[in-house]
């Protein structure tokens, strides 16, 4: 799974050239009669998956020494989304063909549909900054950003090979 995510090259951040490491990443079953809608979180976990036959779903994890595991999914009322809205962020410029998913603490999702790719833009930047890819067809963002240091944890939910995936991330900018 790491293999598919990586810093974009000669991303810069003053002194810091970024990072990117996955910590956890959990394969979401789904049916031919129940498919994922949407998901949404105030942080980067739990997550609140939404499915088209009108069930939701939580999705929980442990976090210890830097990696997530005994990921579990329990049933949730499905009320409405609890993340507050964001200012757009930078856009890249115009012909670029990636199309806004997303953002969530000031990091943002882009869609390139062609190369069936996610870029992920630094957050607090005045322009576009792309810092990481994934070679996955994204349809979520969530994060939230450390307290005391220039990054996070990003999680992003899409589909990898077809199977719907959830992934968290350890991102450094």
């Amino acid at each position: 799974m790491a293999d598919r995510f990586a810093i974009v090259p000669g991303y810069k951040r003053g002194a810091s050239t970024g990072h990117v490491e996955v910590v956890g990443a959990f394969e979401i079953k789904e049916t031919d009669k129940r498919h994922l809608i949407a998901a949404w979180s105030t942080g980067f976990l739990p997550i609140t998956l939404s499915f088209d036959d009108g069930e939701c779903y939580s999705l929980q994890a442990d976090y210890f020494g830097g990696t997530l595991s005994n990921g579990r999914m329990s049933p949730i009322d499905c009320n409405e989304q609890q993340v507050a809205s964001e200012a757009i962020p930078p856009s890249p410029t115009g012909g670029s063909g990636l199309a806004f998913i997303n953002s969530a603490w000031s990091y943002a999702a882009w869609s390139d549909k062609q190369a069936g790719t996610t870029i992920v833009t630094a957050p607090y930047t005045d322009s576009f900054k792309p810092l990481f890819t994934a070679k996955m067809a994204t349809i979520a963002i969530m994060a939230m950003n450390g307290p005391d240091y220039p990054g996070g944890n990003v999680t992003l939910v899409g589909r990898v090979d077809g199977r719907l995936t959830v992934v968290t991330l350890e991102v450094g900018y």
